[in-house]
């Protein structure tokens, strides 16, 4: 029986150890910014903001030339109403075309963030897979020398077994991981438009690196104030609307009174919505700062105990092999480090994450103007 059971380890192990070379069998080699471009050329949703900036420009270029022939006819006809169409009708224009672009733009970021996101997942599951495969298999071996130093009696049953629960967990978490990244490779694959099982030979992740150090938040906020699309689209609006009661006291200055509170209102409406809008954007990089900052220190704490389980491991194999400590007590420490690294990867992948979320907060953003970030 005991026989039988090694035989079924045996066959499990050489069926897992064989599915990933299988993978990397097929097609280029994956990087981020791939992820990233081929997402953004295959987003309907970029499309469909592409084709309203487009009918925007129409628009705008409409006007502009409403415009030339308004300059033309006011060597004959010295007019307010000409000088509003001249002046002030392509400024509306034009500022309600750039916020299309940068809608734009802002659709553009959240695409890639996603892309980015689902990248990092994928990395993650693969570093967790060649970890936990490398693991897999030093246990697997070290299963096979117990067994075999039992059978000349130099082991007892319970180190055995021990053996053999320390390689089954480790094969479950091993195909757990698998799980992940093929879910992964989907995900990816749907997002850039190709077919859903398709593999890649490798993973590039040399572009992936943390910063050390991140700035303070009152730089960060100072940032978003200043390139933010709510801000720009809210102090567009106010501008616009100063402007347009301007040029209508001009116009009708007989019984004005009306309309000059009706455009003031207006204009503190508009002054209401960029203060408004620079609350929530502050408001909106804090809280991403709470989540940069813990990032960063759960960083600091997984590189020390990444290299706190580094010591103990090698200070083990010295036990182990002076015979101060058992087989499975070296196990223990074995899949301890593995961890230790598997987390510190997370905690690295998941730092560099959130350092491009805050670059992109502090520029344009990355949902829609209506929202946050």
């Amino acid at each position: 029986m005991k026989k039988i059971f090694s035989l079924v380890l045996l066959v499990a192990f050489i069926v897992i150890s064989t599915i990933q070379p299988a993978r990397a069998s097929t097609d280029a080699v994956l990087d981020i910014e791939r992820v990233a471009i081929k997402t953004v050329e295959n987003s309907q949703a970029i499309k469909l903001t592409g084709e309203y900036v487009n009918l925007m420009q129409k628009a705008y270029s409409g006007v502009k030339s409403g415009v030339d022939q308004a300059k033309w006819m006011v060597q004959f006809v010295n007019s307010y109403e000409l000088l509003e169409s001249i002046v002030l009708a392509p400024k509306l224009m034009e500022h309600e075309l750039n916020k299309t672009v940068r809608e734009q733009a802002v659709v553009t970021n959240a695409m890639r963030l996603s892309a980015y996101q689902s990248y990092i997942n994928l990395l993650k599951g693969d570093y967790a897979v060649k970890t936990r495969s490398e693991l897999m298999s030093s246990l697997y071996d070290d299963y096979k020398k117990i067994r075999t130093q039992q059978e000349q009696g130099m082991a007892a049953e319970s180190e055995v077994r021990l053996a053999e629960i320390a390689f089954e967990q480790a094969r479950y978490n091993y195909l757990n991981a698998q799980n992940s990244m093929d879910s992964s490779y989907m995900t990816i694959n749907q997002m850039m438009g190709e077919p859903l099982s398709k593999k890649y030979s490798a993973l590039k992740d040399n572009n992936i690196i943390p910063a050390q150090k991140i700035g303070s938040l009152e730089d960060y906020i100072a940032k978003a104030l200043t390139n933010r699309v709510e801000i720009l689209n809210a102090q567009g609006d106010l501008d616009g609307k100063k402007e347009q009661l301007i040029y209508g006291l001009v116009k009708s200055p007989i019984g004005s009174e009306f309309y000059e509170q009706e455009q003031e209102y207006e204009i503190e409406k508009a002054e209401n919505q960029l203060e408004l809008s620079k609350i929530n954007v502050q408001m909106n990089i804090t809280d991403l700062y709470t989540g940069l900052e813990a990032g960063m220190k759960n960083l600091d704490a997984m590189r020390h105990l990444a290299k706190q389980a580094e010591l103990n491991y090698n200070a083990a194999l010295v036990q182990y092999e002076n015979s101060m400590i058992t087989l499975p007590e070296l196990n223990n420490v074995r899949i301890a480090k593995a961890e230790a690294d598997i987390n510190l990867k997370n905690a690295e992948l998941d730092a560099w994450f959130m350092q491009m979320m805050m670059g992109m907060a502090c520029d344009l953003g990355f949902q829609s103007a209506n929202g946050a970030a």
